[in-house]
């Protein structure tokens, strides 16, 4: 009775067995936010949004004046005469060195929505980024559930093996006092002593296990886990989860994609179209505008201009059935994705089924061998068996009742699995 009380308290109060350092608790959403908030990936998100700013500030500068400066020096090696002379007629020398310094200012009135396109076509890309990101951080939380469930896994073999442990100590030590007293050889306390050594091995290694598990969490969540807290089993209510969409961030992403290729097509549109600006020229030097003035002197003009790109225009077209067969690809890599995780779920779903069969099977499996390991118990202590036969069925009963815990572990692990696979938070 007293070994059946053990195993009960160490399945499922393990923290009083393991002698753990920590008496917080920790649960799975807190990992998960801590790890969404402490990851460096994370961080890219903040860099993300400044780099749009930025960006969407030089698409902006399309519709402020632009203001250029220039400065000539020259020499030619010829310069205009005149085709004619007459008499007491002095002809004006120019000269062959030139030089001028300038500014321009032009104003845009009319880019063909270029700037705006610019814009849109920025603010796609981050959402692009940010995408990525999710994404990112989904395989990373992921990865945290793994680790998560890879530590309660080990605490319950670790729990397991100190149970077993205790009630190696108790026969070892009825088995020692018949020896003392003549009743029985012995080589049975030699083989409870060595087992009960073999044991405490497994439990230093799981526990060494663990300790390299909490800090793998650890790193996930960027910080240092020094008291191991307990880890606490999430509740689970598959109800109507499986009528759900799928919302991965991996959809996300390929809708962000498919947007900037849309922005794409219309960036290119947009930049075969004629460019209409205002202009104004102030220079100072020689010659101006008037090449038979051959002092330095400022000069000025004003005036409108227009640009169109024919080959612009020629290559728009091209350049967006480019980008629709770019889209397409992403669109067939959206459908290959969904048909990829839409087997992974199907797969998830089977398991959760065994699982929840094979548990009642476990039980019934539990149940007998606990009958026959109390039995093997009573004929040691009677002398009927030998230790090593008695070893060989409380292992049996051991191995049976952790398949019981793991299997429910399982279970929990593969619901939130499931879950995690469709994109959706389990709470």
């Amino acid at each position: 009775m007293k070994t059946r009380i053990l195993i009960t308290i160490g399945l499922f109060l393990p923290a009083l067995v393991f002698g753990r350092q920590g008496d917080s608790t920790l649960s799975l959403q807190e990992v998960y936010d801590e790890v969404q908030s402490n990851y460096p990936v994370s961080e890219k998100q903040d860099l993300q949004q400044k780099i749009t700013a930025l960006k969407d500030q030089i698409a902006r500068s399309g519709i402020f004046p632009e203001i250029s400066l220039h400065a000539d020096a020259t020499y030619q090696s010829e310069v205009t005469t005149l085709p004619f002379s007459n008499p007491g007629i002095t002809t004006p020398e120019l000269s062959k060195d030139h030089y001028s310094i300038s500014m321009e200012v032009s104003q845009p009135i009319y880019d063909g929505g270029l700037t705006n396109s610019r814009r849109k076509f920025t603010s796609g890309e981050s959402e692009v980024e940010d995408s990525r990101v999710e994404v990112t951080m989904w395989e990373i939380r992921s990865q945290a559930e793994q680790v998560y469930f890879g530590i309660l896994n080990l605490q319950k073999r670790q729990a397991t093996v100190s149970v077993l442990m205790q009630d190696l100590e108790e026969q070892l030590e009825s088995v020692q006092t018949k020896v003392k007293n003549g009743v029985m050889l012995p080589g049975s306390a030699m083989v409870l002593k060595a087992e009960l050594l073999k044991v405490r091995q497994s439990h230093l290694q799981f526990q060494y296990e663990i300790k390299a598990a909490y800090e793998v969490l650890g790193e996930l969540m960027g910080r240092q886990i020094k008291a191991q807290p307990n880890l606490s089993l999430p509740k689970i209510d598959l109800n109507k989860i499986e009528e759900l969409e799928i919302t991965r961030p991996e959809l996300k992403l390929f809708e962000a994609r498919s947007q900037v290729f849309d922005l794409k097509q219309d960036l290119t549109l947009t930049d075969r179209n004629p460019k209409i600006s205002a202009f104004a020229k102030g220079a100072y030097g020689r010659p101006g505008f008037n090449v038979f003035d051959d002092d330095l002197h400022p000069y000025w003009m004003v005036g409108v201009r227009a640009s169109w790109s024919f080959r612009n225009w020629d290559n728009a077209g091209k350049q967006v059935e480019v980008e629709k067969l770019q889209q397409k690809k992403v669109r067939l890599d959206e459908q290959a994705f969904l048909i990829g995780v839409r087997a992974e779920l199907a797969e998830i779903s089977k398991r959760i089924e065994q699982s929840q069969e094979q548990m009642i099977l476990d039980e019934q499996i539990l149940e007998l061998r606990e009958q026959v390991a109390e039995e093997k118990k009573n004929q040691l202590e009677q002398g009927v068996i030998t230790a090593t036969e008695y070893i060989s069925e409380l292992n049996q009963e051991a191995q049976a009742r952790l398949n019981v815990e793991i299997r429910k572990l399982q279970l929990i692990q593969y619901q939130i699995e499931y879950l995690t696979k469709k994109g959706i938070s389990w709470n």
